[in-house]
């Protein structure tokens, strides 16, 4: 893994699941600062052998790449605060909904990639959606990238548009699995199961739906025929989803989202 000097504006969970993954792929510490204002944060920075600074713009002056992991309300001050100390630097934001053109409009800067993770990078299996405005060179793109894959997988996009249709999938999509999770567990204790062994249950099948998935060359729609005996008790459970129209539900859902990620950006 290529080297550079990197700065993480903001050390909350996004921060700490990259680092850390960094941390863990060999990335030596002495290479990443983190600038919060927060001394719980800076402890533990340090802790990890990190450098800490509370200023935003005396924390970017060695650095090559510098990852705003702010909340998105926050990505306009930041950038005013980086803009006298820019000088190169590529910005990487994981703020939803921000665009890169409101990102070099407030920090003088068109070296922006945005970055769509979700929170399961927290754990390693993240999905991030990537955006590169065409300034940024194709080697900052390629170490970006790789940075990016210690916490999980990643995808370009052409379209920056197409960041509000990741948004709506894999950004948010971890919650609409933990409500389905939630779904069952109450549908479990509702048979008498205890609440302990019943998350264990919901929260293990759902581990192995998901392994299975993610391992087969088979589509989940093939992968669901394959457990579904004519007549069995997965057909019963699967025809009432179906009569409910639930294929409609989750696209409305979908669709929610990513109207809210669309809305967001222009404003």
């Amino acid at each position: 893994m290529m080297t550079q000097q990197l700065t993480f504006i903001g050390g909350g969970n996004i921060a700490l699941a990259i680092y850390g993954g960094l941390l863990d792929a060999g990335y030596p510490p002495q290479s990443i600062t983190v600038s919060d204002p927060s001394p719980e944060q800076g402890a533990l920075a340090t802790a990890m052998g990190l450098t800490w600074q509370a200023d935003n713009a005396s924390a970017i002056k060695t650095a090559d790449i510098v990852l705003v992991c702010v909340k998105p309300n926050w990505v306009e001050t930041v950038c005013q605060e980086l803009q006298p100390a820019l000088e190169g630097q590529t910005l990487v934001s994981v703020a939803a909904g921000v665009s890169t053109a409101q990102i070099a409009q407030w920090s003088g800067t068109d070296r922006v990639i945005r970055c769509m993770p979700n929170t399961p990078a927290l754990v390693k299996t993240g999905m991030m959606g990537l955006f590169s405005n065409p300034s940024v060179h194709p080697d900052t793109c390629a170490a970006v990238e790789n940075l990016l894959s210690s916490v999980g997988l990643t995808t370009w996009f052409e379209q920056e548009s197409d960041l509000d249709a990741v948004t709506a999938i894999s950004g948010s999509g971890p919650a609409y699995f933990f409500y389905l999770m939630e779904a069952m567990i109450t549908a479990a204790e509702s048979f008498g199961i205890e609440a302990a062994v019943a998350r264990t249950l919901v929260v293990q099948t759902a581990l192995g739906a998901a392994s299975m998935a993610a391992g087969s060359e088979h589509s989940p729609n093939a992968l669901r025929q394959q457990v579904t005996s004519p007549g069995g008790t997965t057909e019963a459970a699967c025809n009432l989803l179906t009569e409910a129209d639930f294929t409609a539900l989750v696209a409305a859902a979908c669709a929610a989202a990513k109207a809210r990620s669309e809305a967001l950006s222009a404003h």
